[in-house]
């Protein structure tokens, strides 16, 4: 009994499904007996056909700045009426849809026109559903490469506005009329999977029309426009480009921070500008030909500008710091500037110079005996005058007779050994100016001690000359710390150029950047979120 039951049961299947697949073909018969695919579905010759136009994105493959290419994935959306294709379910065993191939019936050919690879119809010709009304539904997917004019300026906080245009190829908007599914373009196969490179700002679906002319005269034409509006992710373009730019513009100002004295100087400025050459040449890798100069350029253009007057002014200051008194003469405004106002104004504070007495003038030695020679180098500042050497002052005298005589005591003044012992020693200090002393010094037990060593050693042959070496070696050493004082001052100079121009390029850096890479009216604006409910695929 329950053999026989299943058997009728499969029976009854088998023979519902040969019906059903029989009225089927009977339908598709009838409705395409006579069907010319070519015209179209209207009753009358001024009439209209309205056909709906949608679109859905899937993937956002890419936007290439360099060749101004966007790739997308996606569904278009369109449905229309055909009279033709009308029929009574009940008359068909309840068929109320058909799926057929889409070259069946008559198509209103919308086709992408700003295509760049010659791809204007879908890549997949999928079937059309045709319903019991007469309404055909076709929803083909496609993979179009559509130009898209990308404008640099503001990258990396750039947006860029791409389009898809959609019309009839050869139906003006008399014959068919094309209107809007939706004021945006679907979006949720997108949030599924959406794009790492851009993120969507807008997109809005818009419908235009125009006037065109043709052989009959001016005819309008109906056009369906997707204005794509991406915004690009720039985190990544921040870490791995903005931020070693930035770096490397601050990096500039150390160039005036290290010292004269080290020589690398000029090398580190040249390693600089090398690197920002290298940073221009990637750039120009990514961004694409354009007459607007983006902010990143500018960017790079100004920190190279910026460094070549680094080391164009490091050059100067190089020179300026091995300066010395025997090549160059201080100017008095130099003096006045960089040794006097601008050190106040930076606040930088010179230790104090040790004054140190003279002992010995200048010696020129001739037949007559010893004089003293004119002045002929150079004085630091804290002396009297630049570029000259001054006599001494009135509180160092030479020591003369009475100087000696005031130092013998009075109860030996007369006593030949004394007069014997002082004077040939009294007549080599009074005929030989170029020994001097203070007249503190010669109360010293020190000058006490020196005189009676002089008078000893004067009795030897040949210590007049002695004593005039000497004194001429002690005016070189004497000469030699002026001239020091000098070359002191030169490399103190180029020490108040560099800390100058270290503020100045800092606060110059400082100002450009944030002048020129905040400039994008695109960085603080926030992006509509149009994937609120996003999943994540597994």
């Amino acid at each position: 009994m329950v053999i026989y039951l299943v058997f009728l049961l499969l029976l009854l299947e088998f023979g519902q499904q040969a019906y059903g697949s029989e009225a089927q073909d009977r339908l598709i018969k009838e409705l395409f007996q006579g069907y010319d695919k070519l015209s179209r579905p209207v009753s009358s010759i001024n009439e209209t056909v309205n056909v709906t136009f949608g679109l859905t994105l899937n993937i956002l493959v890419y936007v290439s700045d360099q060749d101004q290419v966007m790739k997308t994935n996606g569904y278009l959306d369109m449905s229309w009426t055909d009279l033709r294709l009308q029929w009574n379910p009940d008359d068909y065993g309840g068929i109320t849809v058909l799926r057929l191939p889409v070259d069946k019936v008559w198509q209103p050919d919308i086709v992408l026109t700003n295509t760049v690879d010659g791809q204007f119809w879908p890549n997949f010709k999928s079937n059309a559903l045709i319903y019991s009304a007469g309404t055909v539904f076709w929803v083909p997917p496609f993979i179009y490469k559509s130009g898209c004019d990308t404008n640099p300026l503001y990258f990396p906080f750039d947006q860029q506005e791409c389009y898809l245009v959609f019309r009839s190829v050869t139906y003006n908007a008399r014959d068919v009329d094309i209107q809007l599914k939706a004021p945006n373009m679907e979006l949720k196969d997108y949030c599924e999977q959406p794009s790492g490179t851009w993120d969507l700002a807008e997109v809005p679906l818009g419908r235009l029309y125009r006037m065109e002319w043709y052989r009959e005269g001016k005819e309008p034409v109906v056009f369906v426009q997707l204005d794509l509006k991406v915004a690009r992710k720039s985190q990544f373009y921040v870490i791995t480009f903005l931020l070693p730019c930035v770096c490397i513009a601050f990096l500039t100002i150390f160039v005036f921070y290290l010292p004269t004295a080290a020589g690398e100087k000029i090398c580190l400025a040249i390693s600089i500008l090398f690197t920002i050459v290298v940073f221009l040449l990637i750039l120009t890798d990514i961004l694409p030909p354009s007459d607007s100069l983006p902010l990143m350029t500018k960017f790079l253009l100004f920190t190279f500008v910026c460094n070549l007057i680094s080391t164009f002014i490091t050059v100067i200051t190089i020179n300026w710091n091995f300066r010395s008194p025997d090549t160059h003469e201080m100017p008095d405004w130099v003096k006045l500037i960089f040794l006097n106002i601008l050190p106040r104004m930076l606040r930088i504070k010179r230790p104090e110079k040790v004054s140190k007495r003279k002992l010995f003038s200048s010696v020129r030695v001739d037949n007559g005996g010893s004089q003293f020679s004119p002045p002929s180098r150079s004085r630091s500042p804290g002396r009297s005058k630049w570029g000259s050497r001054t006599s001494r002052s009135n509180s160092q005298k030479l020591m003369s007779q009475a100087s000696f005589d005031r130092m013998i005591p009075s109860n030996q003044k007369g006593s030949p050994i004394v007069a014997l012992r002082f004077n040939s020693y009294r007549g080599i200090v009074a005929n030989n100016p170029a020994f001097s002393a203070s007249v503190d010094s010669t109360s010293s037990l020190m000058m006490r001690e020196l005189q009676f060593l002089g008078e000893y050693l004067s009795n030897f042959p040949g210590y007049r000359d002695a004593l005039q070496n000497v004194a001429f070696i002690a005016k070189n050493v004497e000469e030699g710390e002026e001239g020091n004082d000098v070359a002191d001052d030169w490399k103190y100079i180029a020490l108040v150029i560099d800390r100058l121009l270290l503020w100045l390029f800092f606060l110059g850096n400082a100002f450009g950047s944030v002048s020129i890479l905040l400039n994008s009216p695109h960085l603080f604006e926030p992006l509509t979120d149009h994937c609120p409910n996003r999943t994540t695929l597994l």
